[in-house]
């Protein structure tokens, strides 16, 4: 009995641990969770058949990117960066638990995740007027949240 009670006391400590959404560290810039969602996500979503798990990828903040810039690239499973004229600005990784954060000025930026040279089009969402591509506006000290999913889910 001595051995069972130190594993339930154990297993309630890391379950209650994960509980707890990470706080970021920096004073200002943007932090969140990189989810992956895949499976079959039609209404009514079925548990068993939809999935959405934290990933570990890298996250880079690139100047603002129109859609209008990038033509029928938009359409491709990734975007190379090198392809266009996107400024990178920095570039981070996502912890195990899908947590990220990057220290960044008041500015206009487009967020994404990527991987080598390109951006995966499947984290990407376009919104704003005129269609900015993962639109983040920063003002001066501002520390804001901003999620991103690959979704490879069926609707």
């Amino acid at each position: 009995m001595k051995k069972i009670i130190p594993f339930i006391v154990s297993g309630i400590l890391i379950a209650c641990t994960a509980c707890d959404p990470p706080s970021p560290t920096i004073p200002y810039g943007v932090y969140g969770t990189v989810t992956q969602r895949e499976g079959n996500w039609m209404p009514p979503v079925n548990p068993q058949e939809a999935h959405e798990f934290p990933i570990q990828c890298e996250i880079a903040a690139f100047d603002s990117i129109n859609i209008a810039d990038l033509g029928n690239s938009l359409f491709q499973e990734r975007i190379a960066i090198s392809d266009f004229n996107i400024r990178e600005v920095t570039r981070t990784s996502s912890a195990l638990n899908g947590f990220y954060m990057m220290k960044l000025p008041a500015g206009k930026y487009s967020i994404g995740v990527v991987d080598g040279d390109s951006i995966l089009t499947h984290s990407m969402r376009v919104a704003g007027d005129g269609g900015w591509l993962m639109p983040l506006e920063l003002f001066s000290n501002e520390l804001r949240e901003f999620n991103l999913v690959v979704d490879y889910a069926v609707y």
